[in-house]
């Protein structure tokens, strides 16, 4: 009885947000929904005193009236006009558009911190495993504002639970790294080519975790045998093995960077993909006026990753299964720009557009809840050994269905 009643309140939470906060939802019983998942409106109120965002009441009459402008002004979709117009109709609030735009702009701290305080409670819930450790998938997206102005959101995935794990958004001068988000002890951290940078690695090792990358044959410096990689060399063995899996060093040019002991692992891609990578390579090198290397053009045919985890306990195809894995945090990339729309932001004010990232950022962490809450993991998958647990959650071939941020 319980556990239906939570559903329904679930379910119910789910139609406001999904509804995007139109003038017809403004009156809505169920927002109270909404604000109890946010700690209830005492908790929102010291909070929002707290970072300052509701000091004064000034024609909006509680500090989750002031939320609701912030999701009617980002997810929703309308200006600063409309949503002033609209609160007025409804009796929210009896604000001008310039009284809007103050108040989400003192709002964005305030944004931000509700947003940290729903990642702080996934961290602390347990939840369905598909291998018996986290795995947590990073990636960044750019975010294009008015002008040459571009933010840039930082996300983490949690592949085991389909849930979003950790995210900021910064400027573009804050680059991609697999240390940026916190890492957690004994997770295996997952990375694309953008990721495979010495300091970040060594940090990310630190912190106890392992470490699985995604390399092209010029990312990094490495060597085998004490002896810098021959690529073309280790192409040729890879063609007549079919794969390639063996101990290398990882190092930094010019600095005293302590080497660190990883392992490379060369998968062969299908015919179809080697041949669009080879085109794309050559694509690339024409537009530059420049020749296409020979490496880049035998590498085309390969899957490089780099990894920490040891080969007795992550042999090469489970190691291959692991980084298929990445196809999550695309996807949950694309349903946020796709379904919320967080594609560009349309403020020139820094914390206007802040305001409007972070209430983008706290619905979609309201939406993965309840995804979780509505039975987003398929329950089969529970208990699975590793390997047919990660075969079980493979990328949907067909047409992904517009729901809620992170079924995956």
């Amino acid at each position: 009885m319980a556990r239906r009643r939570h559903l329904e309140d679930s379910r119910s939470a789910a139609v406001v947000i999904q509804a995007g906060m139109e003038h017809a939802q403004l009156d809505s019983e169920e927002w109270s929904h909404i604000v109890m998942r946010l700690g209830g409106a005492e908790a929102l109120a010291l909070s929002a005193r707290e970072y300052r965002a509701f000091v004064r009441a000034r024609g909006v009459r509680s500090a989750h009236d002031l939320l609701r402008l912030a999701l009617m002004y980002g997810p929703g979709g309308h200006s600063l006009r409309s949503v002033a117009a609209m609160a007025g109709a409804a009796g929210l609030a009896d604000v001008s558009e310039v009284a809007v735009l103050g108040r989400l702009k003192a709002a964005a701290d305030w944004l931000e911190h509700l947003c940290k305080q729903q990642l702080a409670l996934f961290a602390n819930e347990t939840g369905v495993s598909i291998t018996q450790r986290p795995i947590r998938i990073v990636d960044g997206s750019r975010i294009e504002g008015p002008g040459d102005r571009v933010w840039r959101l930082h996300l983490c995935y949690d592949a085991n639970r389909a849930r979003i794990a950790d995210a900021v958004i910064t400027t573009t001068k804050e680059g991609e790294r697999l240390d940026r988000l916190a890492v957690t002890r004994g997770e295996i951290r997952l990375g694309d080519r953008g990721f495979p940078q010495p300091d970040g690695i060594r940090n990310t090792l630190d912190e106890g975790a392992d470490v699985l990358v995604r390399l092209t044959w010029n990312s990094l410096q490495l060597s085998a045998n004490a002896k810098p990689i021959d690529w073309l060399k280790l192409f040729k063995q890879a063609g007549e093995q079919g794969a390639i899996d063996m101990p290398v060093r990882v190092h930094k040019a010019h600095s005293k960077f302590q080497p660190i002991d990883m392992r490379l692992v060369m998968i062969k891609k299908p015919p179809a993909a080697a041949a669009k990578s080879r085109v794309k390579a050559r694509r690339a090198s024409q537009k530059n006026q420049r020749r296409t290397d020979p490496r880049t053009l035998a590498g085309a045919d390969y899957v490089i990753l780099l990894t920490s985890l040891k080969p007795e306990e992550f042999p090469i195809n489970l190691i291959a299964a692991l980084y298929r894995l990445r196809w999550q945090i695309e996807l949950a990339i694309k349903r946020l720009k796709s379904i919320l729309h967080i594609d560009r932001v349309p403020a020139k004010n820094p914390q206007l557009a802040r305001a409007w990232l972070y209430a983008h950022l706290l619905l979609a962490l309201i939406l993965d809840k309840i995804s979780a809450e509505l039975g987003a993991i398929p329950p089969s998958a529970a208990g699975m050994p590793a390997n047919l647990a990660l075969a079980y959650h493979h990328p949907p071939r067909r047409r992904i269905a517009r729901g809620h941020l992170a079924a995956a």
